[in-house]
């Protein structure tokens, strides 16, 4: 469990330059040859605005509140700090229940070249592909919701300065920021799969096993040998192939997720923090406050004051 990104995204720039001339869904694109960057921004409260993309697009909330309505997905409250990534050729029917002239409703939406996607798949799966999956990586084939974690927030804001940067070197530097933002993004995808106890996934993938048998023992010791050793794998191997799914080496995968039952405890109990420390596998108490604080923004009696 991640902390939300609390720190709003800036358009700044966009807005000292940007002319309005709908007041629904006004559009703005900053375009390269690559991707191209619109800013929506919405001033009344307006119902089932369609928007669709030829290209696979990733949509973030900058300002306020919208309800998304996608093919195949129940509808959600959008929100800023979220992001979705939807296919090209889908429409997305969208609400705005707050939209005003004082507080307009403001989203980015990335629409990236196929060609572009592609490159980078491609790459990845010739040098990093993943395993017991024979589709291997893919970007945009299917929605997909996200809340961002720091480096996609600060990547989704830097392509935001690039592109509404007046420098001759703008293609340059975009092209760059998107192809990590596409690697991150699918490593966050392939994570949530693996993770998803709703499919059986964990019987056919061995890190979808070792995630799940991780979550079972965080309590105690676990060894990288012991996990290589339940993957099948050997302890450089299963160690490269972990960090390039989930974009973590094991050790931070292994303490986010203490981290997350941590918080769920302190939410539920009224338990000291000595004994969730030691529930949660932390034997060194000094130590899990301070892991708390870098991963949750707060520390464990404060997050607990907050939630309750």
């Amino acid at each position: 469990m991640k902390s939300i990104q609390t720190t709003p995204l800036d358009i700044s720039r966009h807005l000292q330059s940007r002319r309005l001339e709908q007041e629904v869904e006004n559009r703005t694109a900053y375009t390269i040859d690559t991707a191209e960057l619109n800013i929506y921004e919405t001033q009344h409260i307006a119902e089932k605005v369609e928007l669709t993309f030829s290209s696979p697009v990733l949509a973030s909330m900058i300002r306020g509140k919208k309800v998304m309505h996608l093919p195949g997905t129940p509808s959600f409250d959008f929100l800023p700090g979220e992001s979705v990534i939807v296919p090209g050729q889908e429409t997305m029917r969208i609400d705005f229940p707050e939209a005003q002239t004082l507080n307009p409703t403001q989203c980015l939406a990335l629409a990236i070249d196929p060609g572009k996607v592609k490159q980078v798949t491609d790459l990845l799966n010739d040098r990093a592909p993943l395993i017991d999956n024979s589709n291997g990586w893919q970007f945009g084939q299917a929605n997909f919701f996200l809340t961002n974690d720091g480096p996609i927030h600060q990547l989704i804001a830097r392509l935001i300065y690039i592109f509404t940067e007046n420098n001759k070197a703008k293609e340059v530097f975009a092209n760059l920021v998107l192809q990590e933002l596409v690697v991150r993004l699918m490593q966050t995808q392939a994570r949530t799969l693996l993770l998803s106890t709703e499919t059986n996934v964990a019987n056919v993938n061995r890190l979808a096993h070792i995630a799940q048998y991780i979550n079972k023992n965080l309590g105690r010791n676990l060894p990288i040998k012991e996990l290589a050793d339940e993957a099948c794998m050997s302890e450089p191997n299963f160690y490269r192939t972990f960090r390039q799914t989930f974009g973590m080496t094991p050790v931070d995968f292994i303490n986010q997720q203490r981290i997350a039952l941590a918080s769920k405890l302190l939410r539920t109990t009224n338990r000291y923090l000595a004994d969730i420390s030691i529930d949660c596998g932390f034997n060194n108490l000094t130590y899990f406050m301070k892991l708390f604080r870098r991963e949750m923004g707060l520390s464990p009696a404060q997050y607990r004051k907050q939630v309750l």
